[in-house]
């Protein structure tokens, strides 16, 4: 299996343990409308900014300190990576420092979150004004960044083995015990 494949098919996996965590805060989502018939309104309470931040904690932050712990720790590599026989390298071939892995998963995670803050924007308009509003151009153009930015993300890995992420960290994806250099 080709290395590209090989990293899409991991990305495939790690998002099955994405996924997993999904699953466990929508568990705890109903548990708390069970228990108090309705959910927090978090918009009505802290806006969008708060709301962003306490969704930001509870979903991007879980998965940015699982890309981060895993790809820092021993191995160099997520689950779904070890699974496909991967692991996260400095360019030069040496073991990534936990600086270059920081900076690898903050600019990994920057289209992701870049969508949530423009949804969050959207659903304070819809809050504010009933789904009649139509939100203001500005967010449909940021929704649309971030779409282009994840595609772009995507794409280069397929066309140069190397994300955007890779190229901020100075870092490269290889198959797991390939000679430095």
């Amino acid at each position: 299996m080709r290395e590209r494949t090989r990293r899409l098919a991991a990305l495939g996996l790690d998002y099955l343990v994405i996924l997993a965590w999904m699953a466990v805060l929508g568990a705890a989502s109903a548990v708390v409308f069970l228990v108090r018939g309705e959910l927090p309104d978090t918009l009505g309470a802290i806006g969008p900014l708060g709301s962003q931040l306490v969704y930001f904690l509870l979903l991007t932050f879980v998965v940015g300190s699982y890309l981060y712990l895993t790809e820092s720790g021993a191995h160099h590599a997520t689950w779904g990576k070890r699974r496909m026989g991967l692991e996260v390298a400095g360019a030069d071939g040496a073991a990534p420092g936990r600086r270059r892995i920081l900076l690898r998963t903050i600019v990994k995670l920057l289209p992701w979150e870049g969508a949530h803050f423009f949804i969050w924007q959207m659903m304070y308009v819809y809050y504010r004004e009933g789904y009649e509003a139509t939100p203001p151009v500005w967010v449909f153009l940021g929704l649309n960044a971030a779409t282009v930015a994840a595609l772009l993300y995507v794409v280069m890995v397929l066309a140069t083995g190397r994300g955007p992420h890779d190229a901020a960290a100075g870092t490269r994806v290889r198959l797991r015990g390939e000679p430095d250099g």
